[in-house]
């Protein structure tokens, strides 16, 4: 799986079969605010929702009600705020910001490669392939 953020517009663009009902739905969260579906690998399978306002957040839990266990989780905003303030994480003042953070790779994926560098220029120079 390929770690991804697309838009609820993106998804709704593409998705022609979800049913009416489905879809405005999911047009009247737009109009409460900003919606990201995001897929990272270390949720496999799983999609986290984005959305601007505990409301939405709101709207799409209850929806899920009574339906089978479900790996899509929900966080609003405010949720994700938190979540970074409590591991002494810079705050998001954005979903993208969020999905930023989200996507970016763990500190021990972006560590460079510690290897030996030569103590002088002349050891360079023997290592240059002319």
């Amino acid at each position: 799986m390929t770690p991804s953020v697309i838009t609820l517009q993106e998804v709704l663009r593409h998705h022609q079969t979800l049913s009416r009902r489905g879809r405005e739905f999911y047009q009247n969260l737009l109009t409460l605010g900003d919606v990201l579906a995001v897929r990272v690998d270390y949720l496999p399978g799983s999609m986290l929702w984005l959305v601007t306002t505990p409301k939405q957040a709101h709207l799409m839990r209850k929806a899920r009600e009574g339906r089978k266990a479900s790996d899509v989780c929900v966080m609003s905003l405010e949720e994700a705020r938190d979540l970074f303030e409590a591991t002494g994480d810079p705050t998001p003042a954005t979903l993208y910001e969020v999905a930023a953070w989200l996507l970016a790779p763990s500190p021990q994926e972006a560590a460079p490669s510690l290897r030996e560098e030569p103590e002088d220029l002349e050891d360079l120079e023997d290592l240059d392939p002319q």
